[in-house]
């Protein structure tokens, strides 16, 4: 699916995957080697390490025998150590406080640490990339991620990139909510295509509408979109400035309820 939609011309900054993806040694170093970036959450008990241990391909010892063709680790040099024990030897001055998003709750910001590591590929010390240590404000979870973004990558940056699935996975929720994609009832693969390429291009639909809009009206959403739709539809005719007038009435309303939240729990505004 990554290699089709880079051939067909797809912009994308980077590919964001979970943790069963984030796992496979194998996947990450095919989409690296095709000249992709990635970022992907991996297990706590993942493996790196700080700094590249030496490798050799050892003596034969002994006369009987083929020669060893096979790389190792030269004895005496540091064993790979599990991410969340990385994060806990670090120094508290390794954290930023970044901002992530805004949520429909308050403002999402997170102390975020990179460095460089060299995850374990075989045994064996793989290509230095980025490991992403996240500690989201308001919860106790730890994230950690590798990334092989470029080395002068900001944390700034590398923090955006470790959240960006939520909108990917906030479109399925609006599919599902707003236009229907998981109310179907179908026996047969055919009419389950059907349905999904009749939900997707609704969603498309909404997103230009979205897209228009947005250049008037910052905060606008699916949903009102959704709901600006089920009053203009039923009319012959509207003028765009009454849809806009829709829309604003919808925003200050949403805008108001934020700020009260956030004072409430003394975010600023």
């Amino acid at each position: 699916m990554l290699l089709e939609a880079q051939k067909r011309g797809v912009p994308f900054a980077w590919v964001g995957m979970d943790c069963f993806y984030g796992e496979q040694p194998w996947l990450l170093d095919e989409i690296a080697n095709k000249g992709m970036v990635y970022i992907a959450d991996i297990p706590f008990d993942t493996q790196v390490w700080l700094e590249k241990p030496r490798i050799e391909i050892p003596e034969k010892k002994g006369i009987v025998g083929r020669n060893p063709k096979r790389q190792k680790i030269i004895s005496g040099e540091p064993q790979p150590i599990k991410v969340h024990e990385v994060a806990k030897r670090l120094d508290p001055s390794r954290y930023a406080r970044v901002f992530l998003r805004e949520t429909e709750r308050k403002e999402l910001w997170s102390m975020v640490a990179c460095l460089r590591v060299f995850p374990v590929r075989d045994q064996l010390p793989g290509v230095e990339t980025w490991l992403i240590i996240r500690k989201d404000e308001g919860e106790n979870i730890t994230k950690y991620q590798l990334s092989n973004a470029p080395a002068d990558t900001s944390t700034e940056r590398l923090g955006q990139m470790s959240c960006s699935r939520f909108w990917i996975e906030r479109a399925l929720e609006d599919g599902k909510g707003e236009a229907g994609l998981a109310d179907y009832q179908v026996r047969g693969w055919t009419g389950w295509h059907h349905h999904m390429v009749m939900t997707i291009l609704a969603m498309l639909f909404i997103l230009r509408m979205v897209v228009k809009w947005g250049e008037k009206a910052e905060m606008i959403s699916v949903q009102d979109i959704k709901e600006v739709l089920e009053v203009i539809l039923p009319r012959n005719e509207i003028t765009e400035d009454e849809i806009l007038t829709i829309i604003l009435q919808k925003q200050r309303a949403r805008l108001s309820a934020r700020k009260s939240h956030h004072r409430r729990n003394g975010f600023r505004v």
